[in-house]
């Protein structure tokens, strides 16, 4: 049997997503068979590796990074840092920040995140699945950010820096306030926005994530308290009307379902069943 020693190494976790990598734009970036998806796995892993390395040059030993985009295969592993451990492919019980439960870390990282379903600015803004219009915490508005920072809160884990569009950065300074930040580009609208160099990006990251590390101090883990309420508006009725035959599921109008979690955990499997199901996609 082969030791886990996790709980003597310094850690640092990292989800990646795509859509706020830079150079980023359009819908056909985010799949494999789209216009420039190579190019965007080439710009991910370079943005993930710079975040890595920064780690590693700030006494880090040991990186696990979850690929939270698409099919979960979009990070390039092989070209990443040594010292990395990558989680890939669904389902995952924690979805994007599947490994965090796993041992300890100092802190985690979000690159290449986006704004939320029903944020008016950000490209390519969503949550979770296109089939979902909107989804709450207790009543919060939650994006990917505000879920993955809460669920890395269960776990006493704070989130010190994040990267994505200018709008995505303006909400994570509302909703997880004073963390080290990168802008990877402006955007214009849903597919368009005033590109920076990647590498300029990754140069950024470098410095942002070393400054993160050096001042662990400032940053905290605020655990969401259950039982927590999850509701989630979604674009498809027929699907909201077969969820809700699961003695679970609470369907509180024609297009919302309610869920009721007794922390992030259950929050977490939760979602992950409700994007894996098929519900969220079916043919009306």
């Amino acid at each position: 049997m082969v030791k886990d020693n996790s709980m003597s190494k310094k850690r640092l976790y990292i989800s990646a997503d795509i859509e706020g990598i830079a150079g980023v734009v359009s819908m056909e970036q985010l799949l494999p068979k789209g216009f420039e998806y190579q190019q965007a796995r080439e710009w991910m892993t370079a943005e993930v590796s710079a975040a890595c390395n920064a780690a590693f040059a700030a006494d880090i030993d040991e990186v696990v990074v979850s690929d939270s985009h698409g099919n979960g295969q979009n990070l390039l592993i092989d070209e990443l840092p040594d010292n990395v451990q990558v989680v890939r492919s669904w389902p995952r019980p924690l979805c994007m920040m599947e490994g965090i439960q796993e041992g300890q870390y100092i802190g985690a990282l979000l690159i290449g995140y986006h704004t939320g379903a029903g944020n008016p600015s950000g490209v390519i803004a969503h949550t979770l699945s296109g089939g979902i219009s909107e989804l709450r915490l207790n009543g919060q508005l939650a994006s990917e950010t505000v879920i993955s920072a809460a669920t890395a809160a269960h776990f006493d884990v704070p989130i010190i820096m994040a990267s994505g569009d200018d709008a995505y950065i303006d909400h994570v300074n509302d909703v997880l306030g004073d963390i080290e930040t990168v802008v990877t580009k402006y955007a214009i609208s849903y597919t368009s926005a005033r590109m920076i160099k990647p590498r300029s990006v990754q140069l950024s990251i470098t410095d942002s994530v070393t400054r993160a590390l050096s001042t662990m101090d400032r940053f905290t883990a605020k655990r969401l308290q259950g039982p927590i309420e999850v509701d989630v508006l979604c674009t498809n009725q027929k699907g909201v009307e077969l969820l809700s035959y699961l003695p679970i599921i609470e369907r509180v109008d024609g297009y919302t379902i309610r869920f009721v979690g007794k922390d992030m955990v259950e929050v977490s499997r939760f979602l992950q069943f409700l994007t894996a199901c098929g519900c969220l996609s079916l043919k009306i």
